[in-house]
């Protein structure tokens, strides 16, 4: 099977590996996968595929607040002090 994320697409990228003379010879920068099983399938998914996931999975337990509602809760708080 490929190395390339599912979920993003990322794939390995070619550079060049450089010697202390300054010679290029090419290389692969390949991508960090995780194999997990997501509804009883196995999937391959980059690091920074699952970040997001995780991330996303606790905004919508509640756990983490979005941009918006950390905007609200700031603004909220400056209006409860500049009544004082």
């Amino acid at each position: 099977m490929s190395r390339i994320c599912i979920l993003t697409g990322k794939k390995a990228n070619v550079a060049n590996r450089r010697s202390h003379s300054n010679r290029a010879t090419k290389r692969l920068q390949e991508v960090n996968l995780q194999s997990r099983r997501m509804g009883g399938i196995k999937v391959k998914l980059s690091t920074a595929a699952l970040k997001t996931l995780k991330k996303l999975q606790s905004m919508e337990k509640g756990e983490r607040l979005t941009k918006k509602q950390k905007k609200q809760a700031k603004t909220a708080a400056r209006k409860t002090q500049a009544k004082k």
